[in-house]
């Protein structure tokens, strides 16, 4: 990690939880916050019932008590897992905790004996695909028109792999 990235993040005094089934309205609110198409409340539901699957919550300090801002939710299988969703509200983004919260979802995955993570990123989200690039993610293809946008148009996804170190 960027030694700014870390002081920044420090500064709201991040905690990452495991998540479960009743944090499903937390994950699907956020959801709304940080992305123009969310998953929705039902579709949410239904990943914590997927073989495999694991999500995180990242809360910070505020005066109202410890407030979440941003979540993760993976699938492992085997040897292989893949980060579905991850988003950190507009208001906290460039703080340093995506970082914070990759860094668990990877580190998570070790525990789970993973030993490559995928992902897929929209191509015109850049500040996402540097993060990535930072933990060691790679591209190793593309999904044309994967993303439909708000306004109606395509956006292909990049597909990124991350070999994960014993």
């Amino acid at each position: 990690m960027r030694e700014e990235d870390l002081d920044r993040a420090a500064a709201l005094r991040p905690n990452i939880v495991d998540a479960g089934p009743f944090d499903v309205g937390i994950i699907a609110r956020l959801q709304e916050m940080c992305f123009d198409q969310p998953w929705g409340r039902d579709f949410v539901a239904r990943m914590f019932a997927v073989q495999g699957g694991y999500s995180l919550l990242l809360k910070i300090s505020t005066n109202a008590g410890r407030v979440p801002v941003g979540f993760a939710m993976c699938q492992a299988l085997q040897e292989e897992a893949e980060l579905l969703t991850l988003g950190i509200l507009p208001a906290y983004q460039d703080r340093g905790l995506g970082r914070r919260l990759v860094a668990a979802c990877l580190e998570k995955a070790r525990e789970k004996a993973v030993r490559s993570l995928f992902l897929e990123v929209s191509e015109r989200n850049f500040a996402a695909q540097r993060l990535y690039q930072s933990f060691g993610f790679s591209i190793i293809g593309r999904r044309p028109k994967y993303y439909r946008e708000v306004d109606g148009t395509f956006i292909d996804a990049l597909n990124m792999r991350c070999d994960l170190q014993r």
